[in-house]
């Protein structure tokens, strides 16, 4: 089988598990991917280009010469792919939209990890975007992404929430509407906080000073609190840092200080010492200890985001065109979506049962 052939059999095969879930033409047609069929005009070719010039990382005259070698048209220039290109954006959207309804919720796990990750354009005016992804741990893989402009700020809400999980997020999503949104959507969550980003209060309605209930020792210790818009009591879980981690983050208070023309404030000083966490779970399904254990997972998300950077090249975007960068990020965020689901079917396939010679089949069939 030739390079060509197997191309175009593994695109096949993809092409069949998007068309099961999407009807490329009339979503197309739709949201205005397609609005005069001439050269390429079918919505799988466009498809296909969007992924030759995202993920493939190739030009927009790059782009153009690969899908006339395709057989997708005869003659296309770089200037006629950037208009195609730049009018996909809400069809991709749509596209990528179903891939991750398709993955379901129901099939993670109880525990979720929220976090967004900020990508720029090296081109002139550099236009940034911000990507919102939901990662799951016992899959092993992001099942939600949205593409947003950097000025959405991260939001729970920018992801896809649902009933009975454990979102973790990080001291960016310490809000109290982020709270409420997701102990409205029946969910927990464990969140990290600042010594004052957050007002808490005493059952009794009294403020409470963060500071008076750092522990001494090393371990954990909590209190339940209460914050104003959230009606269920939560737990406040405060541990304290190693040694050298303590150091390294007072260091770190300090230079973000001085780079702001501020001098630390002792407080913060002594905060950075310490973990401070957040919780609506009950001490019945996770002590203190659990929690800050619990909490450590969110590492994962943090290397899923650099395997999408690193692998799929998800930060190096060359287009300064807001709607053709915003192409680009979808396209890199269906491949995404698509190698994922195909690594996870090819998890299965084990050379103890198949033969060497039986491999490429699994491949190009999965």
């Amino acid at each position: 089988m030739t390079r060509r052939h197997l191309c175009d059999a593994r695109w096949s095969s993809l092409l069949r598990h998007v068309s099961g879930l999407v009807d490329l033409d009339g979503t197309a047609r739709r949201f205005g991917a397609v609005q005069r069929v001439r050269r390429l005009g079918r919505a799988e070719d466009l498809l296909r280009l969007a992924l030759l010039y995202g993920p493939g990382g190739l030009s927009l005259r790059g782009s153009a010469e690969a899908a006339c070698a395709l057989g997708m048209a005869e003659t296309l220039s770089g200037k006629a792919v950037l208009g195609r290109l730049r009018r996909m954006g809400d069809w991709l959207d749509h596209i990528l939209r179903a891939l991750l309804d398709d993955i379901g919720v129901a099939l993670g796990g109880e525990l979720a990890l929220v976090d967004g990750t900020l990508v720029y354009s090296c081109g002139p005016g550099r236009p940034g975007f911000r990507v919102h992804a939901l990662y799951e741990p016992a899959l092993g893989r992001f099942t939600d992404f949205r593409v947003t402009t950097d000025r959405v700020r991260e939001a729970a809400t920018n992801t896809r929430l649902a009933p009975a999980r454990t979102m973790l997020f990080d001291r960016g999503f310490a809000r109290v509407r982020d709270i409420a949104a997701v102990l409205g959507a029946g969910s927990d969550m464990v969140t990290r906080i600042g010594w004052r980003s957050m007002k808490l209060f005493d059952q009794a309605a009294q403020r409470l000073d963060v500071m008076a209930l750092l522990p001494s020792g090393d371990a954990p210790c909590e209190r339940q609190v209460h914050i104003a818009g959230v009606a269920a009591p939560l737990r406040l879980v405060v541990q304290r840092l190693p040694p050298a981690q303590a150091a390294s983050q007072a260091r770190r208070t300090r230079r973000r200080a001085s780079k702001n023309c501020q001098r630390p404030d002792a407080r913060t000083e002594r905060a950075a010492g310490y973990l401070m966490l957040l919780t609506s779970l009950p001490a019945e399904r996770a002590d203190a200890a659990q929690v800050v254990d619990l909490y450590r997972a969110r590492w994962q998300v943090e290397l899923g985001f650099k395997r999408l950077k690193s692998l799929g090249a998800l930060d190096s975007l060359r287009a300064a065109n807001p709607a053709l960068a915003r192409t680009w990020l979808l396209a890199h965020s269906i491949a995404a979506v698509l190698t994922e689901e195909l690594a996870s079917r090819l998890a299965g396939f084990s050379p103890q049962r198949r033969s060497i010679e039986q491999a490429p089949a699994q491949l190009i069939s999965a």
